[in-house]
């Protein structure tokens, strides 16, 4: 980078009266955060109080070092700061923002903190940048610096002058490699520390009563200090309610309200603006003992050796229960332990597939063929296997390898009677869900693990995957039982390791994911929150309405098959559930959903009996979600 920029920002900092950078960078490098990491946390230029140069620290573009001689430059600018009225602020154009954030986000457009579509679409679900973040905090500086070039080759013109003023006064670094990674969503840690690495920059007070903590979140170490004075400061209030989720990026709404928050001393206008407050209480929390109860209830009844429960209230997960063994008899079911999930698998799957059409790597409506390079015996695509529709035999002596499946695909002996995508062929299908996940492997060159877990796991703070033995914890897979008696150790589970090429095998696509119901339910969120998870916008709308799309008609059973799950009318006192059972080796599992409400409930059990109810579901699991669904009604 050239000086011009290093000496414009010093001049800056000088002007405007700065503080030393807190050396954070050494927290982030003692948890392995140095100048190669690439998406975990993100490294800052700086110094410490001391003046040495802190270890582990990404410079920007190898800049000339901060102690050759300020050039003319940079200029304070005429702030909007206490100007302006309410009424005015008011009047601004912001469009599709829901009223109890509308004060917000009418305050970063007149701002100018923030910036509007077309119409004045705010777009308030979408996460927000970290080119976007970085620009919002170098206005609300009131610093100008203008640079003809920056240090990281990635970041485009727009977001140039805030970039380099970022770096210099120490409120952001980048991601390594020489990569500042403007367009990525911005983490609430990495918010964080932009934010506390900004009041620092401005001389305000740093002190700190609260230490944040939230069992099986860990925050970042580059972030701790910083999101301990976050939340002190009350800067992240109604964002965090059901869980710090470290690694969720930020939307729109949420910055504008954070950076309204952050004003409010500074900003008489800020002083008078309506902003939410916390979230509304979850009535699963309240009557966490009389469900507890129930839980152990039915699973007594049933015979169970062990049950996870996790609770989805309003698109957001908000309470878990367990009860029984993971090991029988030595190790007590945590919300931790994962377990086999069986054919709720497919609604995983089902994901993949609604994430990858939103990326073009698959289309619904064409034929699956041109994903394998053959020519398909009968017209077979992705919606009439999602909706079991596709007539490919389903058998589990079929192959399941990559050039086996391709030899059924071409076959006439791979196929058995009826039209593909006509309710009249429905057969339930386990064999063509592992086609479809080959098939969504081939078309994307990804294994689902990664598309899953870069679209929406990482950022949900998630650990599940169809080869268990590449989990983040594979020690904490359970084993599976019948009844009392062993149906599947957790070495078995654990043995599945990551196959050998994307669309190699498509044995553990229709029942081998393997998570806990805590993890489970975050997809469940996902879709009842209609693609959003904790007010961001993680999927599209369309996506999760294009799933929930269903038949016309209904089966046999009353129920109407959507992709892949069904939707049952008249359900534990719902008007209507989305919802899809698995059972395998002994474990019978249940998720379901209310789309009106946005209540939903994972139940995975081990060990219990298979009776069914009346709505032919596994009666432990349809026992617990008719407790659960009355409590919180």
């Amino acid at each position: 980078m050239g000086e011009r920029w290093i000496a414009a920002a010093l001049l800056a900092l000088a002007l405007v009266g700065t503080c030393a950078v807190p050396p954070l960078a050494e927290a982030a490098k003692d948890r392995g955060c140095g100048a190669a990491e690439a998406a975990s946390g993100e490294t800052v230029l700086g110094e410490t109080a001391s003046g040495e140069a802190v270890p582990g620290e990404t410079a920007p573009g190898e800049a000339a070092p901060a102690e050759e001689a300020p050039e003319a430059g940079c200029v304070l600018a005429e702030t909007a700061g206490p100007a302006g009225s309410l009424a005015d602020m008011r009047a601004a154009a912001v469009t599709g923002v829901p009223e109890e954030h509308r004060d917000a986000a009418c305050y970063a457009v007149y701002r100018g903190l923030l910036e509007t579509g077309p119409e004045g679409a705010f777009g308030g679900e979408e996460p927000v940048s970290r080119g976007e973040a970085v620009a919002a905090l170098y206005r609300l500086s009131g610093v100008q610096v203008r640079v003809d070039e920056c240090g990281y080759g990635d970041v485009p013109e727009e977001y140039r002058d805030a970039v380099a003023w970022a770096g210099s006064a120490g409120v952001s670094g980048g991601m390594g490699e020489g990569r500042f990674a403007p367009a990525s969503p911005v983490t609430r840690s990495q918010l964080a520390a932009m934010l506390y690495r900004f009041a620092a920059w401005r001389g305000e007070d740093m002190t700190c009563r609260t230490a944040v903590c939230a069992e099986g979140e860990e925050v970042p170490a580059y972030a701790r200090e910083a999101m301990d004075w976050v939340f002190d400061r009350g800067l992240y209030e109604g964002m965090t309610d059901n869980g710090i989720y470290p690694d969720l990026p930020v939307s729109r709404l949420q910055l504008a309200c954070i950076l309204a928050r952050l004003e409010r001393e500074r900003d008489p206008l800020a002083g008078e603006l309506a902003l939410p407050e916390g979230g509304t209480a979850s009535r699963s929390r309240e009557r966490h003992e009389a469900i507890a109860q129930a839980v152990a209830a039915a699973a007594r009844r049933h015979g169970a050796v062990g049950v996870q429960v996790a609770v989805v209230e309003g698109g957001a997960v908000t309470d878990t229960y367990r009860y029984g063994w993971a090991v029988q008899g030595t190790v007590p079911m945590t919300d931790r332990h994962k377990i086999r999930v069986a054919s709720l698998s497919k609604v995983a799957v089902g994901l993949c597939a609604a994430l990858l059409q939103e990326e073009g790597a698959v289309d619904y409506d064409a034929g699956i063929g041109a994903y394998w390079g053959t020519a398909l015996w009968k017209p077979v695509t992705i919606r009439s296997i999602l909706t079991h529709t596709s007539t490919l035999l389903n058998s589990e002596s079929i192959a399941w390898d990559y050039e086996g499946v391709k030899a059924q695909l071409g076959s006439k002996s791979g196929y058995g009677g009826g039209t593909p995508g006509s309710l009249g062929s429905w057969n339930y299908n386990n064999h063509a869900f592992g086609i479809l996940g080959q098939t969504l492997e081939l078309a994307s060159g990804r294994y689902l693990d990664d598309v899953l877990s870069e679209r929406v796991l990482d950022f949900v703070g998630a650990d599940g995957a169809f080869a268990a033995g590449a989990l983040e914890q594979p020690e904490l897979i359970a084993p599976l039982y019948r009844t009392r008696s062993l149906g599947r150790s957790a070495d078995s589970v654990r043995s599945v390791a990551r196959w050998s090429a994307p669309g190699a095998t498509g044995r553990q696509f229709a029942g081998g994911f393997t998570t806990s119901a805590k993890d489970m339910a975050k997809l469940a969120a996902l879709l009842a929150g209609d693609g959003c998870f904790e007010g961001v916008r993680l999927m599209e709308a369309a996506s999760v309405e294009r799933m929930e799309g269903h038949s016309a008609r209904a089966l046999p059973d009353g129920t109407y098959q959507a992709l892949p799950m069904r939707l049952r009318p008249g359900t534990y006192g719902r008007e209507a559930l989305y919802y899809h059972t698995g059972s395998a080796y002994g474990v019978y599992n249940l998720l379901s959903y209310d789309p009106s409400t946005g209540d939903g409930v994972v139940v995975l059990t081990t060990g219990a009996d298979g009776g069914k109810d009346a709505c032919g579901i596994y009666a432990v699991c349809g026992e617990i979600s008719r407790a659960v669904y009355d409590a919180i009604a």
